[in-house]
């Protein structure tokens, strides 16, 4: 990940926030016209909330812009290894399947056996995500200032210039890299670049922190 692509997730995600915050702000003005006692599920009254909600002015375009922003928003808490999968069970004298659904995608419809995903658990999955898109933009950051990173990164670029023209041809590349002659290929272009580093004046520590890197 890029640090320009660190900060646009974290722009995203703060944005997604604000719009989740209004759309429950909608909702919450709707329930004043509702009465929770009147319906059977918990299912039932968020299905009746948002019809109520409906008919104020500006809700569809809140919703609009959360539908549009959920399945963004999974992705970058999965890959920042943030939980945001709910498993609920049926209860025993009911049966049914056990359903897992990712908490982002309750905001619009809660699945789950009794609609126990809460707007609490949400928000807090939504703020843990925050946190490390901001984790992540830091680190980035870093990795961006520091001349050592650059360099790792051209020489892993130049290794896999070979594997890249054999996989545009047609050809399995991890068969290749896996084989003996590919991993002698690495060590043969590794060898190279390193002496070509070592002549341009770089000096030996630092080429010792850009092998750590690389392996």
């Amino acid at each position: 990940m890029s640090y320009f692509q660190a900060r646009s997730d974290l722009k995203f995600m703060r944005n997604f926030h604000q719009s989740v915050v209004e759309l429950w702000q909608f909702e919450k003005e709707a329930a004043k016209n509702i009465d929770f006692s009147g319906y059977r599920s918990k299912r039932d009254y968020q299905t009746a909330l948002q019809a109520e909600a409906s008919k104020m002015s500006g809700y569809q375009e809140v919703r609009r812009r959360v539908a549009k922003g959920v399945l963004r928003a999974e992705r970058i808490a999965s890959r920042l290894g943030v939980p945001i999968i709910f498993t609920s069970f049926p209860a025993p004298a009911v049966g049914g399947p056990i359903i897992e659904q990712k908490v982002f995608s309750a905001i619009l419809k809660d699945m789950s056996h009794g609609g126990l995903i809460d707007n609490q658990s949400i928000y807090d999955s939504l703020n843990q995500t925050i946190g490390e898109c901001e984790a992540m933009v830091s680190v980035e950051f870093r990795r961006l200032i520091n001349p050592l990173y650059w360099i790792k990164e051209l020489i892993v670029a130049i290794i896999r210039i070979p594997f890249m023209l054999i996989e545009a041809s047609g050809f399995d590349v991890s068969k290749v890299e896996d084989h003996f002659i590919g991993r002698f290929f690495k060590l043969l272009e590794i060898g190279l670049i390193l002496y070509v580093l070592l002549r341009l004046g770089i000096g030996k520590e630092s080429i010792q922190q850009i092998l750590i890197k690389l392996f």
